[in-house]
């Protein structure tokens, strides 16, 4: 909604609005890509990796095996405890 969009840009770090690609008169959310409406639009982000070059495995990495890779290693310790 709207009002979260509103709080990013005006959260407890901010004293005035940040309003990104839009303007005071343009508040709105931007909009998306045509091939990136919702997450069914993943694979699109993938194979546009592919084509510039990344190998699998890297935008694997890319497309969250990094952040999981982190978590993983951030959740272990604890599992010991």
């Amino acid at each position: 909604p709207y009002e979260v969009l509103e709080w990013m840009r005006t959260g407890r770090w901010n004293k005035e609005a940040d309003y990104g690609e839009g303007s005071a008169s343009n508040r709105d959310w931007p909009k998306a890509p045509s091939w990136f409406r919702d997450s069914t639009g993943f694979p699109n982000l993938t194979q546009g990796l592919l084509k510039k070059g990344f190998s699998q495995q890297e935008a694997a990495k890319i497309m969250g095996g990094n952040w999981l890779a982190l978590f993983e290693k951030s959740v272990q310790p604890l599992a010991r405890q």
